[in-house]
């Protein structure tokens, strides 16, 4: 049996950028995927920041996103954007899965049940053999509890919402904080082409996710439940699609966890499997394609276990400090005091550069520089222009 360079496990945004990048860097890849095309637990939104290099096409987008918005309580930050986008992920997904393909990785439709290593190299399902192997089938994923210990559940977040089939009137992305006060995570409501993907992301096991999720649905479009998978608006008497879904994603809640290699001899993890998703939000897609390229960057220089460097090089900062910052970001206290001062005058225009990724300079010291003002300018209950008219 012909022994290729990689084998790679899962063929989502992970595996998917990984065979690509292996097979255009000269070598024999085998992609795992049992399951392709599928719909994916996700809002759909790509992130504004690292946007350039995630490659979506035409095809894949839904609609530009026009705003932004950051709801706790009464108060709305509405953040205009001019480049980010709404994907459907199925079509996403299967685009980078093609382009792997075209590129040159062979396809395998099986599931991995299976890892031996013989005289260093891989057998696969007793079928197939490759010289290294690369991990993206997910944070349950069969290689993650091959080549590390499962990540506990209080480090994770539960993900789940509804397809609702009511065509939106704006392209506006919504975070909903505080739904469940003192509790960590949000509700979100992303509009798509014909729909809207409303759902909630809060620390797995934590108590009134569903309710909350509920209550937004019935406080937004006024309605009933009248079958399973059917929401009877109340105004209109219309029946519309209201279909469920939900996974778990990573959500380190302690900063020590991204100290773990993902990576050995013969191995790397990357994606979902590496942990390598924002704690304080639960947005990995950036990630996920920027990993999956690094992995197999370091598998073409013969050392897997470059990609420690890579990672780290590239965006282990911003799991860190949302890691070390999760726990008190989400305080009521915190949350009250930090929305009050995003809608003044002297730090919404940060707020806004730093949500759309065009912020340039120091944002810390920045903002220890116009706090002064921004105190004064919430006590005495001055507004941004663009916050006006929302409260």
């Amino acid at each position: 049996m012909e022994i290729v360079d990689v084998a790679v496990v899962g063929g989502g945004p992970a595996g998917s950028s990984a065979a690509r990048e292996a097979a255009e860097r000269g070598m024999s890849v085998l992609l795992f995927d049992h399951a392709h095309p599928r719909r994916k637990a996700c809002g759909g939104g790509l992130p504004v920041k690292g946007i350039e290099w995630m490659d979506a096409p035409d095809e894949a987008i839904e609609c530009e996103m026009t705003s932004i918005s950051f709801t706790y309580g009464k108060t709305k930050l509405k953040i205009p954007v001019n480049k980010g986008k709404l994907i459907r992920r199925d079509d996403w997904d299967f685009y980078l899965f093609n382009r792997a393909k075209e590129a040159g990785a062979g396809h395998v439709i099986e599931r991995v049940k299976s890892l031996e290593l013989v005289d260093n190299v891989w057998s696969i399902n007793g079928k197939y053999k490759a010289k290294y192997i690369i991990g993206a089938d997910g944070v349950n994923g069969f290689t993650r509890k091959h080549f590390m210990e499962r990540i506990p559940r209080e480090h994770l977040f539960a993900a789940a919402g509804y397809y609702l089939g009511i065509k939106p009137d704006e392209n506006d992305v919504e975070f909903i904080v505080g739904a469940i006060p003192g509790e960590e995570g949000y509700l979100w409501v992303f509009p798509k082409s014909d729909h809207y993907n409303i759902g909630y992301c809060y620390n797995s096991g934590t108590p009134g996710m569903r309710e909350a999720l509920d209550k937004l649905l019935a406080e937004r479009w006024p309605g009933e439940f009248v079958r399973n998978g059917k929401w009877k608006l109340k105004e209109t008497g219309e029946v519309v699609d209201c279909k469920k879904f939900g996974s778990v994603i990573p959500s380190y809640n302690d900063p020590k966890l991204f100290d773990e290699p993902v990576s050995g001899s013969n191995w790397v993890l990357c994606g979902d499997a590496a942990g390598h998703v924002n704690p304080i939000h639960g947005e990995g897609l950036n990630h996920c394609a920027l990993g999956g390229r690094l992995a197999a960057k370091a598998i073409s220089k013969g050392d897997p276990t470059l990609f420690e460097q890579y990672w780290r090089s590239h965006y282990s900062r911003d799991m860190y400090r949302a890691a070390t910052t999760k726990h008190k970001i989400y305080k009521p206290f915190f949350m009250k005091v930090g929305f009050a001062l995003g809608k003044t005058p002297a730090l919404f225009g940060m707020l806004a550069d730093l949500t759309r990724g065009e912020y340039k300079g120091k944002a810390t010291r920045n903002f220890w520089f116009k706090l002064p003002l921004a105190l004064m300018q919430a006590l005495f209950g001055f507004k941004h222009k663009e916050i006006k008219a929302l409260n």
